[in-house]
């Protein structure tokens, strides 16, 4: 009769109620294995001081290529140039702003030379009928009775005439002064504008390189959407981290952890860090902060991991250096 068998009774029943208590211990100790296992902690060695490359936000598309790389872990110097990026359209619209620019400049002085060129005019205009006023006037100043009275009434009409004109040239002169005045503020706002735009332009297309303003060792950001090291060819949105240069100045340790195991690294936990490259290289940290949001990494596992810092607790041997993979165990 087989162990399993339903009968209750006899040597049968001994038999299975000892192998139930078998299974039922072997099960409590793979649980308590399971809770009890410590929490795998992977990362890398980082510079809290480095400077930090990100996908700058630049006119016209959201997102940009990354043309160029410097080698990862390549020894970089302040000035050095380590991340091209793809212009694009930039400089095609940089050279239509250039364009646009030089007409609205040429308009803009063929507007004020036009206002220029009126205002002379009127002010010719204003000369002439001053001169004809100083004319008819001593024509007019003549008493009526030293000359004939249809001569006299003459004089008197075309002085008026003469007067009344001026009195036209003059507020035309005013009119032309004043289209002249309101025509230079907008004309020197446009330009400004054109000019604006066209330097902006030209500092997106400045900021597709970009140089290291420190000397260390330059590293290639990982791709959130991903999880894989950037490389040239890759198309990213604004701020997403293209790489770093970091140096030793201020060394600390990042770590991913599983969701199911970042309760079990709470700020101020004590770890012990080893690198892969010197695995017989211990290190004591302490945990200083744990991200409050989860990613995905599903090139690792299924599943949310969080992101969490830790400051080593004693000096860091010259052989770690930043980018270096690591691991952590929980200190016992």
């Amino acid at each position: 009769m087989s162990p399993y068998s339903t009968d209750d009774s006899g040597p049968n029943a001994v038999r299975r109620i000892a192998l139930l208590r078998t299974l039922g211990f072997v099960c409590a100790l793979v649980a308590d294995s399971v809770v009890a296992a410590p929490p795998y902690l992977t990362g890398v060695v980082d510079d809290a001081d480095s400077q930090v490359i990100e996908m700058p936000r630049l006119p016209g598309m959201w997102q940009r290529q990354v043309a160029w790389l410097a080698p990862e872990g390549s020894t970089v110097a302040p000035g050095d140039l380590v991340v091209r990026l793809d212009p694009g359209e930039l400089i095609a619209q940089e050279e239509a702003a250039q364009t646009d620019l030089e007409q609205r400049r040429l308009q803009a002085e063929r507007r004020l030379a036009e206002t220029m060129l009126a205002i002379l005019d009127a002010q010719t205009a204003v000369i002439e009928a001053e001169s004809a006023v100083r004319l008819a006037r001593i024509d007019a100043e003549i008493p009526a009775h030293a000359t004939r009275q249809l001569d006299h009434d003459q004089d008197q009409l075309d002085l008026a005439t003469v007067e009344q004109a001026l009195a036209r040239a003059r507020a035309t002169l005013a009119d032309k002064e004043e289209q002249h005045a309101e025509a230079q503020p907008v004309t020197e706002m446009a330009i400004a504008r054109a000019e604006a735009h066209t330097e902006r332009l030209r500092d997106a297309i400045a900021r597709t390189e970009i140089y290291a303003d420190r000397a260390g060792l330059f590293i290639h950001g990982e791709n959130p959407f991903t999880g894989t090291k950037i490389f040239a060819g890759e198309t990213l949105p604004p701020t997403i981290k293209i790489a770093e240069v970091a140096s030793r100045n201020a060394l600390r340790f990042r770590f991913w952890v599983h969701e199911a195991d970042i309760l079990k690294v709470p700020a101020e936990t004590e770890i012990v860090v080893t690198a892969d490259a010197i695995p017989s290289l211990a290190i004591a940290a302490t945990v200083d902060w744990t991200s409050k949001q989860a990613t995905a990494r599903d090139e690792w596992s299924q599943g949310g991991y969080f992101e969490l810092l830790a400051l080593p607790a004693e000096a860091v041997p010259p052989d770690l250096i930043p980018g270096m993979a690591v691991m952590a165990a929980v200190k016992q």
